[in-house]
């Protein structure tokens, strides 16, 4: 065999027979010297043993083993049983027919020693410094090689070099997270800076989340220092979750713009809830209702039920979709506000799948007809004719599994390893309904908020200097794009067409609900004023029950009477009004670095507070900790079939009464009605003290 520089042992050919005047001849010739070839520094030093490399070598090694004793004779050496017998090892050991001929020559050309078949560390261009990992050598430092972000030109240059610390921290945080359960790379990439880089290198990490560097170890670098370093047992390898990518498209999915065709599902969450009781119920898991706008994969709604698939949820999700997201949600305590999630409009056409609460009489009755909405379900076992749903499901599953909250199991139950997760889930779950609302609310937002690679492509989205993030994308073309197909009636219409109906009472020209007093405030409602009694008189009221502020009388002959709440009983909410932010610059990469950028340094700033000790700072610890266990809570109790629907009724009753702005112990339709107590009363009593010190407080201005 014909060997040179031991970087040449890649290009290596077959071993040959040389006959000996040949070799004589080249010997005499007056450039000829005889030499040895010297070992890399690398293969000349025999591994530790149970080391990864001594495994690697062991590895190797056995790869060829068989073909160094079959090659010892030399007739075996020629052109054809050499490859032949190549391609028989190959397929006997499952492996690659240039793997197993590269590693031979390897074997070969460095003079046929074991140690030849150790992994060689990636070299260097010539004329460029290696990385050293002292400081003691008196270079200055390496500069960090390769392609650098479309964030340096706004954030500057990024310096780092990954060392073999760094390297050995990422596969430690990658392990400890599949030790917990299953696990995705990029979950793992933003646990590692938010811990063990920070531990490491919390200068740079304190610039990081401040915006004021790249991201020091990107997600691409982090992936493969994994693939190649990372050696797990088999029970961890089972955690380990990846995506399975289609490059392909269908005609399915499209549309023209925002606002023309929204899909909607539901799903069972894999998310065990309890009650707020005393001791705490085990409720099973909640629905999710989720609608997305096609074109730009903007969430409209979202919602969460315990109750049975039925139209009436699907119209609370369809109400959700076009109202102010700060009225419904500040009673839960969700912080969300108009502008982080903006308010959507109705559609023209919405897709469902063939559920029995979407291809009910009532959804077709409600939607069809009295919307004037189209209906395009799919034909049965199509799943992939809402593809944009369903995985948004998939990932609003992903991220409840990684959330690390108790009762979330990650897997459907289909094996007993699967079962049995499930049933330790089960047995851990400490969330209420609204709890769930509020972890599926932060999800919907941070999907809203970070880049889509199906809006990267989009080149109106570049042109106009648009952020490929759903949200931007939504707000920009339901302002540019026209020509679409729209619903047929005014936002109006269908806000009063999805009002709830109640019972209110009118006597003495006040409408009275709740025992919340409502005067006129149009001239049908002045003249229904007019015409009452003293005696008060039951009457059907339309209302939206988050916005409690204005109250509806339905009328045949003209436009509805509306009256509205007293001034001094009012509270007044106030919405933020939607401003889009302007692009920096029209390049498309540019738009998605600095959206990909700013999201993950959010998501990293919150995961850095499950591992802050009480003794950090303020802005260190400043997060939500919605994933914290509560401890001390006595364990949840199980209940026959009758019993737990029930209860799970009275839990939904209970999270729609905070959404809609009812006292939290007013009677639902699962609970019998209960006479008044004393707590009640002396709440009610101190309510109208606070009011009636309010009407004072506005006297004494005026």
């Amino acid at each position: 065999m014909w060997v040179g520089d031991p970087e040449a042992a890649r290009y290596a050919r077959r071993p040959h027979a040389i006959p000996l005047r040949d070799l004589k001849a080249l010997a005499a010739s007056p450039s000829a010297a005889w030499g040895r070839l010297v070992l890399p520094p690398a293969l000349s030093t025999e591994p530790e043993k149970d080391s990864d490399k001594a495994a690697l070598l062991d590895s190797a090694w056995g790869l060829v083993q068989a073909l160094v004793q079959a090659f010892q004779s030399e007739s075996n050496l020629s052109r054809q049983s050499f490859s032949a017998l190549v391609r028989q090892r190959a397929e006997e050991t499952e492996s690659s027919p240039s793997t197993v001929l590269r590693t031979l020559l390897r074997y070969y050309y460095f003079g046929g020693t074991r140690l030849a078949l150790l992994p060689l560390p990636p070299g260097v261009k010539p004329g460029q410094v290696a990385y050293a990992d002292d400081t003691e050598t008196g270079r200055p430092p390496p500069r960090r090689r390769g392609r650098q972000s479309s964030l340096a030109r706004e954030l500057g240059r990024n310096e780092f070099i990954v060392r073999s610390e760094d390297i050995q921290d990422m596969v430690d945080c990658f392990k400890r997270l599949l030790a917990k359960g299953p696990t995705f790379k990029t979950i793992a990439h933003e646990d590692y800076l938010a811990k063990e880089f920070r531990a490491r290198h919390r200068a740079l990490y304190d610039k990081y989340v401040a915006r004021e560097i790249p991201e020091p170890v990107t997600a691409r670098q982090f992936r493969n220092y994994l693939d190649e370093h990372l050696r797990v047992t088999e029970e961890l390898a089972r955690n380990v979750r990846t995506h399975t990518r289609n490059p392909g498209f269908t005609g399915n999915v499209r549309a023209a713009g925002p606002g023309e065709i929204y899909e909607i599902d539901a799903t069972g969450g894999r998310l065990h809830l309890v009650s707020s009781d005393d001791p705490p119920v085990l409720l099973g898991k909640p629905t999710i209702y989720l609608l997305i706008d096609r074109w730009s994969r903007f969430v409209v709604s979202a919602y969460i039920s315990l109750r049975p698939a039925s139209y009436e949820e699907v119209r609370h999700a369809l109400l959700v979709a076009f109202t102010s997201r700060e009225a419904r949600f500040n009673r839960l305590g969700i912080n969300v506000t108009d502008e982080r999630w903006p308010v959507g409009r109705m559609p023209a056409v919405i897709c469902p799948d063939r559920g029995s609460d979407f291809m009910s009489e009532s959804m077709e009755q409600s939607v069809v007809n009295d919307l004037r909405i189209d209906l395009t379900p799919l034909p049965p076992l199509c799943p992939d004719g809402k593809a944009i749903v369903e995985r948004l499901i998939r990932e609003i599953k992903r991220r409840m599994a990684a959330s690390g909250i108790e009762g979330v199991f990650a897997d459907r139950p289909m094996d007993p390893r699967t079962k049995r997760a499930t049933r330790k889930a089960a047995a851990a779950a400490v969330r209420t309904l609204s709890e769930a609302y509020r972890l599926l609310v932060d999800i919907v937002v941070d999907h809203n908020n970070r880049p889509h690679s199906t809006l990267r492509r989009r080149r109106v989205l570049t042109q106009a200097g648009v952020q490929p993030t759903p949200r931007e994308a939504y707000l920009w073309g339901l302002r540019h794009i026209t020509g679409l197909r729209s619903a047929p009636l005014s936002e109006n219409d269908y806000h009063r067409l999805l009002l709830s109906t109640d019972k209110a009472s009118i006597a003495n020209g006040v409408l009275s609900y709740k025992s919340r007093p409502y005067l006129p405030d149009n001239e049908p409602a002045a003249g229904l004023a007019r015409h009452s009694t003293r005696r008060p008189r039951r009457v059907d009221v339309r209302l939206d029950k988050t916005l409690p502020t204005q109250i509806f009388v339905p009328n045949v002959h003209g436009n509805w009477a509306r009256f509205q709440m007293s001034g001094g009983v009012a509270n007044e909410i106030a919405g933020v009004s939607l401003d889009e932010e302007e692009a920096m610059a029209d390049h498309t990469a540019l738009l998605w670095a600095r959206a990909d950028h700013q999201g993950r340094v959010a998501r990293v700033a919150a995961k850095t507070a499950k591992h802050t000790s009480p003794g950090k700072t303020a802005a260190e610890g400043a997060v939500s900790n919605l994933g914290k266990a509560v401890k001390g809570k006595p364990a949840a109790a199980q209940l026959p079939r009758a019993e737990l629907i029930a209860a799970r009724n009275k839990e939904t009753a209970r999270m729609k009464a905070a959404l809609h702005g009812k006292s939290s112990n007013a009677s639902t339709d699962a609970d019998p009605p209960q006479a008044s107590t004393p707590d009640w009363m002396r709440v009610e009593e101190e309510e109208r003290q606070r009011n009636l010190a309010l009407i004072r407080k506005h006297r004494s201005r005026r």
